[in-house]
């Protein structure tokens, strides 16, 4: 069972049960409803037979190839077109053999009818199969014996229930409950033998013809489903053909019922109905009209003039008296053609009044109360230029005022200052406490900032980020950049909790650093860039130099990109050893740049920067192609680390992109080991979790990087049974100092046996380290105790002995 849920969820896309489902009662529905009229004995009982069949078989074979379209093994798949068309024809004559069963069986024999169902199974499980046989990918099938019983032995049970409920009774009811039961057959037998079935990739394999595409496939599907409906349409108009009949030949409605219809019908709309002749005199009234004109009942009883009417409506409206073009309308009698115009009458209400002329000379004048209409729209007038969690202006508006104000400052020399504001630690409380809590100290941010700044104007950028557009220069600037700051110090409350965020600030001056909003713009979130970078809490002005400092990371970025384009990056490789002997296990990539002209730039500068730019995704791929490439030269036992970026990770074709590396560089996928660090999936649990584990059902093995340095570790391995973790570096380094770290050390290691986990410490510099953390049992190491990162070429003498040994002597260990 457990198997079965776990293919539906994780091997099949979330729309192929609800849509499987459907096509296949739609069909069954279609074809016992045709069955039915083969049993009635009606004409062309030879026609419906065979359309009745093909709807089954049809239907059951759809439904099949969508659940295929939708399963996703892991590797490409294509279908075989001959075994594809054969399991159609074997789907289309089960069905044709159960229904002739049917035809010949007595009314209402249950037994003739389970034995209908029996043959149908058989040939569900029969289409089903054949199926997969006409499936093309690069691997093998694996079967589950007791799951291909079990499907099998569903479809036939339900299917002759199907049939023994179908066979009793003509009524619809009875037929939906058939269909139901008989989907359940078909959708059972199919998802149960689906989990019955394993694909095991084989890289090695070369790219077999797949066959018929995915999209011919869906066409087929398609037009099937076409046929089907068309069948059903026809019997449904015939039905509706014989129901018309004997309507018609009934007793018709009579004069006086009309009339009272009608007069209900007027009085029930929604919109008021005025209806005059070519004399003017009004012929109709309902009473929606009496109500939005407030007309007196006596007085339209009479059937007065329609110019009657407007004298009295303005009589009751003092506001219009001085109204000319209301008085001119009135005069004119107001009849003019096809005309449109809305009215706010004294209570509020606004009418749109429309009139439709008729061919006699008079007209039809309707009255529709748009007043919940118009305050929607001003409302929706109002939620466009303003924040919808906080009420502040949003982005749009605070660039209308913006742009007034710099209009204003052009014509009259005053000074303004624009503040961007930002969050320090909100993405922290978002993580922690819940988005809930997480909006909630958004509006409370809000309030503070616009209760602390008074007339001037707050805004709402999105996300954590806020501006505000002060009147005065630098000093009233910083004056309230500080004070905001201060105001931040002491934690907000938030419902019940008392939540602490910081506050950084960047200011931008007009005119003195451009008088436009684009530049003022850019510029104040440059000394925002700068407070952050800075210690974050502070508040930096703008100048000449962020703006070099931004141009340098534009330039630098677009080094690095070029860099990657023309192949100057390198990879690095540092030794892991085995805790225990000291032997050699692998290595793990780091990449390393090293410029024509700057010389060696850190990855701690140039890795953000790929990940500000969008390039940690194109870099990532490289550098584990190249990994890969590399570590396939080394003999077997040795294995390589890549670590995962958090973009890399969140991509949904990351399973394809490692598996096509893989076979493009030899490299056995267990000899691959991917890095990623918790805070990665925290940030999307479900996608996350979801991709790690089609990367592990591959062999890959998957280690959570800088254990211990998190604020979710235990729910993260409790949620992802990873095969390895690292203790950070900053464990390791307190060993020799700090008895809290041993202890921290001693307890990873622990929970790291318990969970049958490997456990690498991660910088490991001095022989006290490494015989404390051998004397704890730590599987692996890692460190300049062993080597700093180097080429690969730098650990030939290591990878020799690691060839003909297995093992590293104490003296060839490189100490850097």
């Amino acid at each position: 069972m457990y198997r079965a849920l776990a293919c539906l969820t994780d091997e099949h896309t979330p729309w192929v049960l609800p849509l499987a489902a459907c096509v296949c009662w739609i069909s069954c529905y279609v074809a016992l409803h045709l069955e039915q009229r083969v049993r009635s004995g009606r004409s062309w009982a030879l026609a419906w037979l065979l359309a009745a069949s093909f709807s089954a078989g049809a239907g059951i074979w759809s439904t099949h190839f969508i659940g295929m379209l939708g399963y996703d093994p892991g590797v490409v798949v294509g279908y075989e077109a001959a075994t594809t068309l054969l399991s159609l024809i074997v789907a289309v004559t089960a069905s044709l053999g159960a229904f002739t069963l049917v035809r010949a069986a007595p009314p209402g024999a249950a037994w003739a009818g389970a034995i209908a169902g029996l043959i149908l199974g058989g040939g569900i499980a029969c289409m089903h199969f054949l199926g997969i046989a006409g499936v093309v990918l690069p691997g093998r099938f694996a079967w589950d014996t007791t799951l291909v019983i079990l499907a099998i032995a569903l479809g036939c049970g339900l299917s002759a229930t199907a049939f023994a409920i179908h066979i009793r009774r003509a009524d619809p009811r009875t037929r939906m409950i058939a269909a139901t039961v008989l989907t359940s057959a078909i959708a059972g037998l199919h998802f149960t033998a689906m989990a019955a079935v394993r694909v095991l990739p084989d890289p090695a394999f070369a790219t077999p013809d797949l066959g018929l595409a995915r999209g011919a496939l869906a066409g087929g599907i398609a037009g099937l489903m076409a046929v089907i409906l068309a069948f059903a349409a026809l019997a449904l108009m015939l039905d509706h053909l014989r129901t018309m009949n004997a309507a018609l030949s009934g007793q018709g409605i009579v004069l006086r019922e009309k009339t009272l219809l009608l007069d209900a019908t007027l009085d029930s709309m929604d919109q008021g109905l005025i209806m005059v002749d070519a004399r003017g005199i009004v012929q109709v009234c309902n009473e929606r009209a009496l109500a939005l004109l407030d007309l007196p009942r006596a007085m339209m009883q009479e059937r007065p003039s329609y110019r009657a009417v407007l004298r009295h409506q303005l009589r009751n409206r003092e506001r219009n008296r001085t109204d000319r073009s209301f008085r001119d309308w009135i005069e004119r009698g107001g009849s003019e053609q096809a005309h449109v115009h809305e009215r706010l009458r004294p209570n509020g209400l606004v009418l749109e009044i429309r009139t439709v002329p008729l061919r006699d000379g008079g007209f039809v004048r309707t009255f529709t109360d748009i007043t919940q209409r118009k305050n929607a729209e001003a409302e929706i007038a109002r939620m466009a230029r303003h924040d919808i969690l906080t009420g502040l202006p949003n982005r749009g508006l605070f660039r209308e005022l913006l742009d007034k104000r710099l209009a204003g400052i052009a014509a009259r020399g005053e000074t303004a200052a624009v503040l961007y504001l930002d969050l320090d630690g909100f993405k922290g409380v978002n993580d922690t406490l819940g988005h809930q809590v997480g909006d909630a100290l958004l509006c409370a941010v809000a309030e503070r900032l616009q209760s602390a700044v008074g007339n001037d104007i707050v805004a709402r950028l999105g996300g954590d980020e806020f501006a505000i557009l002060l009147a005065g220069g630098q000093r009233q600037a910083t004056d309230v950049a500080a004070r905001l700051i201060a105001l931040f110090e002491a934690p907000l409350p938030v419902g019940d909790l008392r939540v602490g965020v910081g506050l950084s600030v960047g200011i931008a001056l007009a005119p003195e650093h451009g008088s436009n909003a684009e530049c003022l713009y850019r510029r104040a979130d440059l000394a925002l860039y700068r407070a952050k970078a800075e210690g974050r809490g502070t508040f930096r002005v703008f100048s000449v130099d962020m703006d070099d400092e931004a141009e340098e990371r534009r330039a630098l970025e677009s080094e690095l990109r070029q860099a990657l384009a023309d192949g100057l990056l390198s990879l690095h490789y540092q030794p892991q050893v085995d805790g225990a002997s000291g032997r050699l296990v692998g290595f793990e990539a780091l990449v390393r740049w090293l410029h024509p002209s700057r010389g060696q730039i850190p990855p701690t500068v140039f890795v953000p920067l790929a990940e500000e730019s969008g390039l940690i995704v194109a870099l990532g791929d490289w550098v584990l192609r190249e990994a890969c490439r590399e570590a396939a030269t080394w003999a077997p036992e040795l294995k390589v680390s890549v670590n995962l970026s958090p973009r890399q990770l969140l991509k949904p074709d990351l399973p394809e992109t490692v598996l096509a590396i893989l076979a493009e560089t030899g490299l056995s996928p267990d000899r691959l080991e991917l890095e990623v660090t918790e805070s990665v999936i925290i940030n999307d649990m479900s996608r996350a979790i979801g991709i790690l584990r089609r990367l592990k059902s591959f062999g890959i093995r998957i280690s959570m990087d800088d254990f211990g340095t998190g604020y979710a570790s235990l729910a993260t391995l409790h949620a992802f049974p990873f095969d390895k973790m690292k203790i950070d570096r900053s464990f390791v380094a307190q060993l020799e100092s700090d008895p809290q770290a041993a202890v921290i050390v001693r307890a990873v290691l622990s929970l790291g046996r318990s969970l049958r986990m490997s456990v690498v410490a991660e910088g490991v510099e001095t022989p006290a380290q490494r015989r404390f953390l051998a004397d704890e049992a730590c599987g692996e190491m890692q460190g300049y105790l062993f080597g700093k990162p180097a080429p690969i070429g730098d650990f030939a003498d290591m990878l020799g002995v690691a060839d003909r040994s297995g093992a590293l002597a104490a003296p060839a260990v490189k100490v850097a």
